[in-house]
Formats: C-alpha cells, structure tokens, sequence
C-alpha cells in the first residue's frame, strides 16, 4: 500500500512520536544516547575509555547494551571526578550546580552537563523539510518525544509539557516530552534509576499516554525497528488490550513506523513483526524511506 492511500484511512489527526534520530536528520551536533554518553565520556577525561569499558559491563546477549545502566555509571564517575576537582576544568558548571542546588534538589551535575551538550542552536540543515514540516503541523494532533532538545516544538510552535504537566495539558498542539527537556536540567530521565523511577511512579502518565495511544493514529518517526521506546510502547497497550482482539487490530492498523534509510526513496507501507517481550509478536505498519518531502 502506498502510503497515501494510508494516511487517507486516518480517522483523526494523528501523533508524532519522536526520537534521537529525527534531531539527528536536522541539526548538526546532535547525538545518539550512546554517542552522547562517550561524548560526556571524552570531554571529562579527554578519551573514551570507561565508556568503551561500561559499554562492555552492560553488554546482554539477548538485547545488547543496557546504555541506562552505562549512563548509571558513567554519572557516578562524573559527580565524583567533579566534586573532587572543584574547580578545575567544570568550574562554571559546578558553580551553576550549587546555584541551582539550593532549589532544585533533583539537579545533578550530569544531567546539567547534558543539557548544555544537547542545546544545540542555529545548527539545521536539509531546509527543505522544514518548511514543509510546519505546514504538517495543522494536520498533527500532538507530539511525544523522547527527545531532550527544542527542535520539534521550535518547528512546529506547539508548547512545550515536561513531565508531569501532561495530567493537566490540552492534548492538542502540545510538544510532551515524556524523557525530560534541556529548559529543566532535573527532568532529565537518562539512567537506569530515571528509567525505573519513571516506570513505577508514573502510572497516571502512563495512563494518559495510552488514551492517546489507543484514540489516534500514531506514526513513530527518528526510531528503529528494534528501539526500546518503541516495544515499551506496544508492551504498555497490549499489556492492556489481548493483542488478538478486534479492538488491538484497529489499533495496531493505526501505527506506522518510518525508518530511514539513506537513498531509498520508496513509500510504500509493508507490515513488520516485532518480539515483544511477555506479549508475542506484533505486527506493525512501516515505511523504509529517505524521502521525509514526500512524507
């Protein structure tokens, strides 16, 4: 099926759910998690050794490297090379830090780290798109990003939701960013605590996001077959609804992935099955594309 004749079986507008890899396409500088976690790596010690050693500790067989637990880590080995150095090279960092301290009892040095690495300004590049992209935006219901960054929001000029915001936003023309923005160090969800913390405290969040989920089509964009933030998604609505059901077809029918692959203009929509974990396989919609114009 091309995808035209997709999207014209959409109902409602649908939401974007957005990864590292679409701020990638876009601005120049800005990173994968585990480029991003051998950058801060570098910039503390001047190589990539104890990330190149982490990457190794949290190796699985099974589903590869367990890069919050790197982040974990590697946070660890920040915090104390900062506290130990007061005022070395991190100086104005540190100083920010205990600024921000006296209020924000969730700041950490890392995270604030972070957000300056991730502030990435003036930087776009393939500007064809982007104009196309903001004419989208009366045809997008929402965004969810996992993104840190101000680039789809910029784009598009929704609003910014950090967090625990979404239980009280209008759930049209908002950006939520589910893992935290640079705009507020603290919220930052990286590490393998964040992760569980998010998990286990956040069932109101969750809830919300599967009402989303399950009300409009959702078209996962900067994502691979294989990411973690695309089987949580899946594994939290069919934990939910039998994934053999009538009801998790016509969900299911309303996905679409769209993975990027350099000079393969295509755009046609195939099915793909994903293993998830404690559910099965599921198949999902996905296009295999460069051409994000056509799109």
């Amino acid at each position: 099926m091309d995808i035209t004749q997709f999207f014209s079986n959409y109902k409602n507008h649908p939401i974007l759910f957005v990864g590292a890899g679409f701020s990638m396409r876009y601005l120049d500088g800005a990173y994968s998690w585990p480029a991003l976690l051998e950058k801060i790596n570098i910039e503390l010690t001047g190589n990539n050794e104890i990330f190149i050693d982490l990457r190794r500790k949290h190796n699985h067989n099974d589903y590869g490297v367990d890069y919050s637990s790197v982040a974990e880590d590697l946070e660890v080995v920040f915090e104390e090379s900062l506290k130990q150095d007061r005022n070395g090279k991190f100086k104005e960092l540190n100083d920010e830090y205990f600024e921000l301290a006296q209020t924000d009892y969730g700041i950490s040095r890392f995270k604030l780290f972070i957000s300056k690495l991730v502030n990435i300004k003036n930087t776009i590049f393939v500007n064809d798109e982007i104009p196309l992209l903001s004419n989208a935006s009366k045809n997008i219901a929402s965004v969810i990003t996992t993104n840190y960054d101000h680039f789809i929001e910029g784009t598009l000029g929704f609003r910014t939701v950090i967090g625990n915001e979404l239980l009280l936003s209008n759930p049209y023309g908002s950006v939520y960013k589910i893992h935290g923005c640079i705009s507020k160090p603290s919220s930052i969800i990286i590490t393998k605590s964040d992760y569980d913390n998010f998990n286990t405290k956040n069932e109101l969040i969750r809830a919300q996001l599967l009402s989303l989920f399950i009300h409009n089509p959702i078209i996962f964009v900067g994502y691979s077959i294989s990411d973690l933030n695309i089987k949580n998604v899946l594994k939290t609505i069919f934990s939910y609804i039998p994934k053999d059901t009538q009801i998790a077809d016509e969900i299911r029918k309303n996905f679409l992935l769209i993975e990027r692959h350099e000079n393969i203009e295509t755009l046609d929509v195939i099915t793909h099955d994903i293993d998830i974990e404690g559910i099965g396989i599921i198949k999902i919609n996905k296009v295999i594309t460069d051409d994000f114009s056509s799109i």
